[in-house]
């Protein structure tokens, strides 16, 4: 089960600044809410608030999942990140992650051309147009590394687009931009026209189906 733990702390780091298009025409604020599913069971929930504010835009993600077996808490994953974006750049990210009792300071700071990242109190500049493994942010489809937010590593990412594809979402036929993303483990990911994430699935190591569910 430990192996299944691992990828369900890296999924959730796993939902900045949507593609330009999508800003323009987005409401000021906007709250999505999912359920994290384990093979048809609820095992937690994230919350992605995302504000824009001119070319100012503001994400914040808390994410809490709890698993049990036999009644008995076996592991449980904590997480609050607030990524703060000007003008299409990167210019602040904090987050605080509990994965099961191993905790993690990161924060990355723009000044100028220079993106520093702290974590756990060790600093080192990093490319500034590298940006956060953020779900939420379509715009992770177009790079190839990326933050990790909850260990501050940088992670290689590569991406196969499958175009649209129909989806039911609430009982509801809708249509979905499918992406496969590999980071440190394969997931799939659905977007709407408007870039805002509808969908994420992936397979945990025991095979056990992992779901983003909007709430």
């Amino acid at each position: 089960m430990q192996a299944l733990f691992l990828v369900l702390g890296a999924l959730i780091v796993a939902p900045a600044m949507a593609f330009s298009a999508a800003a323009e025409t987005e409401p000021a604020a906007k709250t999505l809410n999912f359920t994290v599913m384990r093979n048809g069971e609820p095992i937690g929930t994230t919350t992605m608030r995302i504000s824009r504010d001119g070319d100012e835009t503001v994400a914040d993600i808390v994410t809490h999942i709890q698993v049990k077996i036999a009644y008995i808490t076996v592991y449980r994953y904590d997480q609050s990140e607030t990524e703060r974006w000007v003008d299409g750049k990167l210019v602040a990210m904090r987050s605080l992650t509990d994965d099961n009792g191993t905790v993690h300071k990161v924060s990355a700071t723009r000044s100028g051309d220079v993106l520093s990242v702290d974590v756990d109190g060790k600093v080192a500049e990093v490319d500034p147009a590298i940006i956060p493994v953020s779900l939420w942010n379509a715009s992770l489809m177009r790079t190839t590394i990326a933050i990790n937010p909850q260990d501050g590593t940088l992670t290689p990412v590569s991406v196969v687009d499958h175009g649209e594809e129909p989806l039911v979402l609430h009982g509801r036929p809708t249509t979905g931009h499918h992406y496969s993303i590999r980071t440190s483990f394969p997931q799939d990911v659905w977007y709407d026209q408007q870039h805002q994430l509808l969908k994420v699935e992936l397979r945990g190591s025991d095979g056990s189906r992992i779901q983003y569910q909007p709430g």
